[in-house]
């Protein structure tokens, strides 16, 4: 796979700053606009230092190392590469850097970091790794610092889903979302990742919704088998453009390896029957849907569990929507109960 040459740092056009406002405050609010797209990815390290002070007493600092970002341009089927390193060497001389001196316990070990992550398409790529070593070069543990660093991919995307024959414009309805994180842990390595998809909107009525969910392990998980795929039941409403979001890290600490650039990705999209899904993804040029999601298809039936939604069971099942009586309509109805109430009274 070849992917795009690395960059410092990749500043978004005016366009993609619109897009991230819109998908960020749910400007964009009716089918006739563009459904926004955004990706970014990110690597980052950090080194956490405990010490004890003859006059502060036990303090602790945390020193940020470079970080590299970079954006989805339009255009682009990818965000260009992040990929980011620093190394902080042990056996430097003493005295001319007092944070060096605290950081490497004077200059007995070596901390360094490495990573990189990529969104591809909708495709999330994060890998990372970081050593701790003394001064002969050997792995180690201990001193004044631990060192963590951590990969991240992520996008956010608007997506429409119409009126159709069986469901009216401001009814509400779901997707059935695969989503997949595949990865792993170098041997006696130390951290976690995880995958995370999410979905929100503001309904005709103003409400705000949002549904969620997550697939994560660890360094050492004896259940994980390198990868693992879940199914999760989002809410939407029919001709109101929702967002979908999906973000991956990847997090090692200490001595370790993170490798999760197989992919993190949307495996499957169950829509509802008859319905057609538009998305961000797609009006990008990204491709296809099921270039982009891997299989989208329709329920069977207007009235199939995965693509219903009963806000009673927590969305599972359903249940046909039974409008709530409003307040003039219930005061008539007391009324008229209580004059039947004196009727009958009255012919006794």
């Amino acid at each position: 796979m070849q992917f795009p040459k690395a960059s410092r740092f990749a500043t978004p056009g005016p366009r993609a700053c619109r897009l991230a406002l819109a998908l960020a405050c749910g400007a964009i609010a009716g089918p006739a606009s563009a459904l926004g797209f955004s990706a970014s990815s990110w690597v980052q390290g950090w080194v956490y230092t405990n010490v004890t002070s003859p006059y502060l007493g036990d303090i602790s600092f945390t020193v940020n190392l470079p970080s590299v970002g970079t954006y989805w341009q339009p255009g682009q089927t990818a965000t260009d590469l992040a990929s980011s390193s620093f190394n902080v060497a042990a056996g430097q001389p003493l005295g001319l850097d007092p944070i060096y001196d605290i950081v490497t316990s004077g200059g007995q070990y070596g901390l360094s970091y490495s990573g990189q992550s990529l969104v591809q398409r909708v495709d999330l790529h994060t890998q990372v790794g970081v050593t701790t070593v003394d001064a002969t070069g050997a792995l180690a543990s201990g001193g004044n610092s631990q060192i963590q660093a951590q990969a991240s991919a992520s996008w956010s995307q608007e997506m429409l889903i119409a009126a159709t024959a069986a469901r009216p414009t401001g009814s509400y309805g779901a997707i059935l979302v695969g989503f997949q994180l595949d990865g792993h842990f170098a041997p006696d390595s130390s951290g976690s990742a995880y995958g995370q998809i999410y979905t929100s909107f503001t309904d005709l009525a103003g409400v705000s919704y949002s549904s969620s969910a997550m697939v994560s392990t660890y360094a050492g998980d004896t259940n994980w088998t390198g990868s693992q795929t879940i199914y999760k039941k989002l809410l939407f409403q029919y001709g109101t453009p929702f967002s979908l979001s999906a973000s991956q890290w990847a997090s090692v600490y200490g001595n370790g390896e993170a490798d999760f650039f197989n992919t993190g990705k949307i495996t499957s999209i169950e829509i509802p029957f008859e319905a057609i899904l538009q998305s961000g993804a797609q009006e990008a040029g990204l491709g296809s849907a099921n270039d982009i999601y891997g299989y989208v298809f329709n329920s069977a039936t207007a009235d199939a569990e995965n693509t219903n939604w009963d806000f009673g069971n927590n969305g599972g099942g359903f249940t046909p929507p039974v409008p709530e009586p409003s307040v003039g309509a219930m005061l008539a109805g007391g009324l008229l109960m209580l004059g039947l109430l004196a009727r009958r009274r009255m012919q006794r």
